[in-house]
Order: C-alpha cells, then sequence, then structure tokens
C-alpha cells in the first residue's frame, strides 16, 4: 500500500492544474462551436461546481487547509467553515457538486459529437479527440498521483476514490 500524504508534493498540484486547465481549455473550444451562450453555460456549470466543491466536499475532506492534490484545501479553508469529516461523500450537495465538475467533461464530448460537420469528419473529429486524450491523461494520473495517496480513498470515504485507488 503506498503512504498518504499529509500535504500533497507541489509537482503533483502543478500537473494536475495544468491538466485540468487544459481539458476546460479544449472543452471551451468544443463548446464555442455551438455558440457564444454554451460557452457561457460551459463557464457557469464550471464555477458553480468548483464553488459548491469547495462548499460542500473540501470543506468535509481531510485535507481542509491542507495542500491536496488539486491545491482546493487551502482555498476552502479560506473561504468555508469545516464540516465534519465522517459525512464526507455522503451529502446531497456534494453530490450535486460532483455531477456538475463531471458535467464539465461531458459537455464538451456531446457538443463535439453534435458539431461534427457532415462531409468534414476529420477536421471536426480532431479537437474532440484531443478532448478525450486529455481526459484520458487526466484519469490515468490522477489514479495514480492522488488518489494512490489519499486519506479519503485509504480511509474508504471517497468512493471515486476506492475504486482508482492502486490496490
Amino acid at each position: 500500500m503506498k503512504t498518504c500524504y499529509d500535504d500533497y508534493p507541489l509537482h503533483v498540484v502543478a500537473l494536475n492544474l495544468v491538466q485540468v486547465s487544459a481539458a476546460v481549455l479544449v472543452g471551451a473550444v468544443l463548446m464555442a462551436q455551438l455558440g457564444w451562450w454554451a460557452v457561457f453555460l460551459y463557464a457557469l456549470v464550471g464555477v458553480l461546481g468548483v464553488i459548491l466543491s469547495l462548499a460542500f466536499g473540501c470543506t468535509r475532506c481531510h485535507y481542509y487547509g491542507r495542500v491536496c492534490g488539486l491545491g482546493l484545501g487551502r482555498i476552502a479553508a479560506r473561504c468555508f467553515s469545516r464540516r465534519n469529516e465522517e459525512e464526507f461523500g455522503r451529502s446531497a450537495a456534494q453530490t450535486v457538486a460532483w455531477t456538475l465538475v463531471g458535467l464539465v467533461l461531458a459537455l464538451p464530448v456531446a457538443a463535439g459529437l453534435v458539431s461534427l460537420p457532415a462531409g468534414r469528419l476529420m477536421p471536426g473529429l480532431a479537437p474532440l479527440v484531443f478532448f478525450l486524450g486529455i481526459v484520458v491523461a487526466i484519469v490515468v494520473t490522477h489514479r495514480r498521483v492522488v488518489c494512490g495517496h489519499c486519506r479519503q480513498a485509504r480511509d474508504r470515504r471517497c468512493t471515486l476514490g476506492q475504486l482508482a485507488r492502486p490496490r
């Protein structure tokens, strides 16, 4: 079993932030194919998902006030009061927050598929394939460098972390 971090190393946080930023940027490009209204909706869902995650997930996390794999633990401590760590992963508000974050990954795929131009499959498919490649890279690296060292996953508080944590 891998050791759990009390504070994640900054290179792990940097890797995650670069990957997530790349996914959001390419996701916005895919959403822009539908129009600026779609980019606005995408940004709104993303910002709302992050704020709700900070308020209802991060505040119940072991990494509240610490450096977590995404660097959000310290931000949450500056913005919101701590909640009961035993409730992590059990609140409806957390489920809503994480669903919104999941939509940030799903919406660009839907937009990319809807926007595929008839007769010009390859040029339209390139951004979608690039986005999917970034998402796969996030899943693979997150599993190893974040979930593999996370106390929440080890203590069986995080359902996703339990699935992702290498044995």
